[in-house]
């Protein structure tokens, strides 16, 4: 069996994981590889945006499923299923022992105001699998910016905690990810490149513009992701809703770019 080796580089690892979307839909059918307990691990992480999370966000949103902590274990068993099953390659860690998460996830260090947290990311080829096999529970997805919630908290400066109740329109992940395959993470606005300007940090961010607001269309309605959205960076994004009478066309957008450059 071909030994691999993970990689470590500015708090993120990598190694070599060429494992097709084909690969991914047949083990994630086999039962004796994605057992109920794996595959539910996997779709915690699925569910959440970007499809990565910190175990210890799993673990707080997910209280009343867990005893002890169990996501290193579930992912160590997969990944030993997954290795066995393929019998191709083993992923040797820094410090010369097997390393399991790398073969489902991505993973790197992330700074978080409590601390430095280990993000775990679903591969994009797993991700891939899971959407095409239909394993997908729509009432599951957070919105784009946060999970759904039909209230929120807001703390004044004077400390008074205020209740807000509001109506918010559910975006499903699939759409935005669409989105994003057809018309790339460059904004469609002003052709601003995240990872261009950012680096690593910035790379695959863009956020995704619905060209009818939600809002318009009563309720749940089908979304074309060529010809329904668009990719935009955050500031052409408040500048197509500044103001509250009109949204913004993208050829409006431009416009006013064009007319405004220096």
């Amino acid at each position: 069996m071909e030994k691999r080796y993970l990689r470590y580089s500015d708090g993120r690892y990598e190694a070599d994981i060429d494992i097709t979307v084909e690969a991914w839909k047949s083990m994630l059918q086999n039962p004796k590889i994605f057992g109920p307990k794996y595959l539910d691990m996997i779709l915690k992480w699925y569910y959440e945006i970007d499809h990565r999370a910190t175990s210890q966000a799993i673990m707080a949103k997910y209280p009343s499923e867990l005893k002890g902590t169990p996501y290193n274990g579930y992912v160590i068993g997969l990944t030993n299923r997954i290795i066995k099953y393929l019998n191709r390659f083993e992923v040797i860690g820094t410090q010369g022992n097997e390393s399991k998460f790398i073969v489902p996830f991505e993973g790197w260090y992330e700074d978080y105001k409590e601390g430095n947290h280990f993000v775990w990311k679903v591969r994009d080829e797993l991700v891939q699998a899971i959407e095409e096999l239909g394993l997908v529970d729509e009432k599951k997805f957070p919105s784009e910016e946060e999970e759904l919630k039909s209230c929120s908290i807001e703390n004044r400066k004077d400390g008074k905690i205020i209740m807000r109740y509001t109506t918010q329109y559910e975006r499903n992940s699939i759409n935005r990810r669409n989105a994003i395959r057809i018309h790339g993470t460059v904004c469609q606005g002003c052709g601003f490149d995240f990872e261009k300007v950012y680096g690593e940090i910035g790379k695959d961010y863009i956020e995704v513009h619905h060209i009818k607001p939600l809002y318009e269309g009563g309720g749940s309605v089908p979304i074309n992701a060529e010809t329904d959205l668009i990719c935009v960076c955050a500031n052409c994004h408040r500048m197509i809703h500044r103001r509250k009478d009109k949204v913004l066309s993208l050829k409006e957008l431009q416009k006013l770019l064009l007319a405004n450059k220096n």
